[in-house]
């Protein structure tokens, strides 16, 4: 798709609307306008192409908002398995600890012997 630009000695140059940004494109749409309006030409293309930018505006900046929520859903989302992971693995520590030392038995070596009164 290419734009047909107006310049002030009448020469129109096209670019390509790839480079321009929506903000530059309405811009230069609504310079056309103008321009078509003053020349008492046909404006009906011109208000087309601003309402079909001024939609894809709306639209680029849903996408941006719904891209926002998935971004911040999934910090959420790895963030709790973090918290879960870490959780599993204290439990997994105390089981594991608490095995190990119902299984030592104290020596008899180890406790002094007791001491009886006469």
């Amino acid at each position: 798709m290419t734009l047909q630009l107006p310049t002030h000695n009448g020469i129109h140059s096209q670019k390509s609307t790839n480079s321009f940004t929506i903000s530059e494109q309405k811009e230069q749409l609504e310079n056309l306008l103008y321009q078509k309006v003053q020349q008492g030409e046909d404006i009906s293309p011109c208000i087309e192409a601003l309402y079909y930018l001024a939609s894809k505006q709306t639209t680029e900046d849903q996408l941006q908002v719904m891209w926002a929520e998935v971004v911040r859903e999934r910090s959420t989302f790895n963030s709790l398995q973090r918290v879960i992971i870490t959780a599993f693995a204290i439990l997994g520590m105390i089981a594991f600890f608490n095995g190990a030392f119902a299984r030592v038995k104290p020596s008899a070596a180890a406790n002094p012997p007791a001491v009886q009164a006469h």
